[in-house]
């Protein structure tokens, strides 16, 4: 799939809430980090995007407070205060990530490592959430942008 050039998401109008996959996904990530903004803004979030590659990793928007850089930085692996990510693995090739950018989220990230790009993963059957971290490894330094998807 050649996207060069094309925008990696593709503009819900209007935003809708998570799904119910979604939104447990989401839910089970934030729980594994000791933040109450978080949870409070996975509990508030909506999806205002889809990834325009056909994967299932979806924008994220919510109106809640961000969490403080501070707070950020005491949470990643990389003392980074504007980024975060919570990494999990599913059925042992399915990366889950939440991404956090400037204290908010920013993207539910679904990538199936073995099926590749452009290949959306049923949800429904992400229930076995493993290998959960906190971390971010960001090679580009780009700490401007949100991340883009794996799949996008």
């Amino acid at each position: 799939m050649d996207t060069v050039g094309d925008p990696v998401w593709r503009d819900l109008d209007p935003p809708r809430a998570p799904t119910a996959p979604e939104r447990r996904l989401l839910t089970a990530l934030a729980a594994a980090v000791d933040e109450p903004l978080l949870l409070d803004q996975v509990a508030t979030v909506f999806v205002d995007a889809t990834c325009r590659c056909g994967c299932s990793s979806v924008r994220l928007r919510t109106g809640r407070p961000a969490i403080p850089p501070e707070r950020i930085a005491q949470l990643s692996a990389t003392d980074r205060s504007d980024r975060v990510a919570v990494t999990a693995t599913s059925r042992g090739r399915v990366d889950v990530v939440l991404h956090v950018l400037h204290g908010r989220v920013c993207e539910l990230e679904v990538f199936d490592t073995c099926a590749g790009e452009g290949r959306a993963v049923p949800l429904a059957s992400l229930a076995d959430l493993t290998d959960v971290s906190v971390d971010w490894a960001d090679p580009d330094g780009a700490a401007d942008q949100p991340p883009a998807p794996a799949g996008g």
